[in-house]
């Protein structure tokens, strides 16, 4: 017998899936993917959050008195689950499924940037990722927040616009001359130690 309000199963498995033991399938098909089967029968796909009309029940349940544990019976949801959410929406007041922490999303150089970095590095060629940084902030072509970095002391989104403009970082100048012969001379080359 269901409870009134209870989600319903939301995949059932198809017929001539293998069974284990426990008489339920270990991976179903659902419309996001392959999903799986928990201890308690509910379908999930790991990685995914659960639902938010799940997300709302559990809430809601827990708002009526209803324990946590007898929650995860009915709604077919992990203990653990259950218990992240009713605690998440304890702190924040959100029921959301949001990664706590994470990185953040790298800082892309616009257009404008874009250009203004080619000019910088066709006046100066020699002009290493960091003072271009430091030039655009004191030029004003961006500010603290716009700056093409992703991290305050990382110069790599400006490293990569260098690289897709000219095809080199900035100190691989120096590595990759030409001897007399037109062989390439790198400064890591053994010829000097050795000797003829």
């Amino acid at each position: 017998a269901t409870l009134p309000g209870t989600v319903p199963r939301m995949v059932r498995p198809a017929p001539g899936q293998n069974y284990p033991r426990t008489g339920f399938p270990l991976e179903v098909s659902t419309p996001l993917g392959q999903g799986r089967v928990n201890q308690l029968g509910g379908v999930f796909i790991n990685g995914r959050p659960l639902p938010n009309h799940i997300r709302h029940k559990i809430v809601e349940m827990a708002h009526h008195g209803i324990r946590p544990c007898v929650i995860s019976r009915q709604l077919r949801v992990s203990h653990g689950c259950v218990s992240k959410i009713l605690c998440r929406y304890q702190e924040t007041g959100s029921i959301r499924p949001g990664a706590i922490g994470g990185s953040k999303p790298r800082q892309v150089a616009t257009p404008d940037v874009e250009k203004r970095i080619e000019e910088y590095k066709r006046e100066n060629p020699g002009m290493f990722s960091w003072e271009i940084r430091d030039k655009l902030l004191k030029d004003g072509v961006c500010d603290r927040s716009t700056v093409p970095s992703g991290e305050a002391s990382s110069v790599s989104s400006i490293s990569r616009v260098l690289r897709a403009r000219f095809g080199k970082k900035d100190d691989e100048d120096d590595c990759d001359k030409k001897d007399e012969d037109g062989e390439k001379k790198t400064k890591h080359s053994i010829d000097g130690i050795l000797g003829d």
